[in-house]
């Protein structure tokens, strides 16, 4: 059976140091979307409140996803949003295997991946679900480090964080995010 074209899905915290970074990743990846053979990037540029119900083009396009990219902040790991994004994904790795969608992550802000633990009791009930449905996905995952990381990497190849908005060295930290991504 063939595969079928690669989809991105973007998976974010609206914040203001992050949306415009995101913002201008999903636009690098939409002027080189015919060139890397991709079906579509998805981005939700509408803010969901807590507690909203999910729209159905945000459930179509995890059905879609072949490579679901999580863009890490704090935020990110305290929205109940991103938790049902991340959940959603890691439930269709659990199920229809690594051939199907691929789970990589960004590190957009100084985080310590290796702290953030999945064996250990979560705050609330989303981050409970998403703990247990990643130990059940990878069964030799201890903490966030041993997930498959994009990017970005200095010269030494240890995950740093994303230059801010701003920063004219933006522009190729996404650049070798976007080429890391077409290499999975």
């Amino acid at each position: 059976m063939p595969s079928r074209p690669p989809y991105v899905f973007i998976s974010y915290r609206h914040e203001p140091n992050t949306t415009g970074i995101v913002t201008q990743f999903y636009d690098q990846l939409r002027m080189y979307q015919q060139g890397f053979g991709l079906d579509g990037v998805f981005l939700d540029k509408d803010k969901l409140a807590a507690g909203n119900v999910w729209r159905a083009e945000v459930t179509a396009a995890l059905e879609r996803t072949t490579h679901f990219v999580a863009m890490l902040t704090n935020g990110y790991w305290l929205s109940d949003e991103c938790h049902k994004e991340l959940a959603y994904a890691v439930g269709r790795y659990r199920l229809e295997g690594p051939a199907a969608i691929r789970l990589l992550f960004v590190q957009v802000q100084k985080i310590a991946p290796e702290l953030l633990a999945f064996d250990q009791p979560a705050a609330d009930a989303n981050a409970a679900f998403v703990n247990d449905q990643l130990g059940q996905a990878f069964p030799a995952l201890k903490t966030v480090g041993d997930l498959q990381f994009l990017g970005p990497f200095d010269d030494y190849a240890r995950l740093i964080s994303l230059p801010a908005e701003n920063d004219p060295l933006l522009g190729d930290a996404l650049f070798q995010l976007m080429m890391r991504l077409k290499a999975t």
